[in-house]
């Protein structure tokens, strides 16, 4: 009976932590909803994106694992505390490395994605291990010297995040597995469970080739994965800009209370406007460009609007020009 009454007691502090209990140096954890977090990644950490953790009942669902092994057993640790059940359901949001490599961690689970992203996933993790393995040393030291050399606060800010992205990857090279998604849908997959439903939707083409959200309608939270990006500079590269729009007015539609983005902080109806008047903005930029039959070096000069300026993730603005224009360029050839 005394041990009975131990295990109830240590039973009731574990599965009743609060979000403010569990500290990782990866990320900080704000709670939405009873049994609903965004796990958003913390400067020095080495979670580079944003998560979720959601309580269905009886079992729990991890919205994305981050870049590191390391921080996602953070993650896993965290949902399965602050939930009391063990993490069953994984979504793999996109195949981007930021918010797949914590694949590995959650073996047990089941790893939710589709056909098409557990494809690239698979045909881009190889290369991109094999490029980061030559430059990520080298860019740790470039980016030392751009802190140490570095006036502008904002910047510095900016060096620095890009060092834990740098370091998130040389750290976990070694342990690192690439592990695919082993639980596919289509359109639309729903899981009930005993305390509340979960919405997994692939949305299509948007940032990439295909998105998948996680839409809890009771409490109508959003967890938008990188289809989402709040005061941060999306990366446009692989993604397709009408499409991207288009998702932006469906979110908008959901009236969400709650949006989590891959990127940033916690956000509402207001950040989608911002992220779609960044992408109008960026197109119509290039299409000027093109019509002045501007080079790529005269493209180069043009400095970020004036709403953007204070986003963090600024070099991808030069990129998404640049990448822009040439697969206008090519389209048109």
């Amino acid at each position: 009976m005394k041990f009975q009454r131990i295990f109830l007691l240590v039973f009731f502090v574990i599965t009743n932590l609060t979000a403010q209990d569990f500290k990782s140096e990866h990320f900080t954890i704000e709670k939405l909803s009873d049994g609903v977090f965004a796990v958003i990644h913390k400067a020095g950490g080495y979670a580079i994106c944003n998560a979720g953790i959601v309580n269905l009942g009886d079992e729990t669902l991890v919205y994305d694992c981050f870049i590191s092994p390391l921080a996602a057993k953070d993650l896993k640790t965290a949902a399965e505390k602050l939930t009391g059940n063990k993490v069953k359901y994984l979504v793999n949001s996109h195949f981007h490395n930021d918010h797949i490599r914590g694949n590995q961690v959650f073996t047990d689970a089941e790893i939710i994605a589709t056909e098409r992203i557990k494809d690239l996933i698979e045909m881009n993790e190889p290369e991109e291990l094999k490029s980061e393995t030559e430059i990520v040393g080298p860019m740790i030291e470039k980016t030392l010297k751009q802190i140490e050399n570095e006036n502008d606060p904002s910047m510095l800010e900016e060096h620095k995040m890009w060092l834990d992205y740098y370091k998130a990857i040389q750290q976990s090279l070694d342990e690192y597995k690439i592990t695919l998604p082993n639980k596919f849908f289509t359109d639309t997959l729903v899981i009930k469970g005993s305390k509340r439903n979960a919405a997994i939707i692939n949305l299509g083409k948007g940032h990439t080739e295909e998105d998948i959200v996680l839409w809890l309608p009771e409490e109508k939270i959003l967890f938008g994965g990188d289809l989402m990006f709040a005061e941060r500079h999306p990366f446009l590269g692989d993604g397709f800009p009408d499409e991207w729009i288009n998702c932006l007015e469906k979110f908008k539609k959901l009236d969400a209370k709650y949006i989590v983005p891959g990127h940033g902080n916690v956000g509402s109806n207001e950040d989608i406007d911002k992220l779609k008047l960044y992408i109008q903005k960026v197109d119509n930029i290039i299409d000027n460009a093109i019509a002045d039959n501007l080079t790529i070096d005269q493209l180069k000069q043009t400095e970020i609007p004036d709403e953007f300026k204070s986003w963090r993730l600024s070099r991808f603005y030069m990129l998404n020009l640049i990448i822009g224009y040439q697969k206008k360029i090519g389209a048109n050839k």
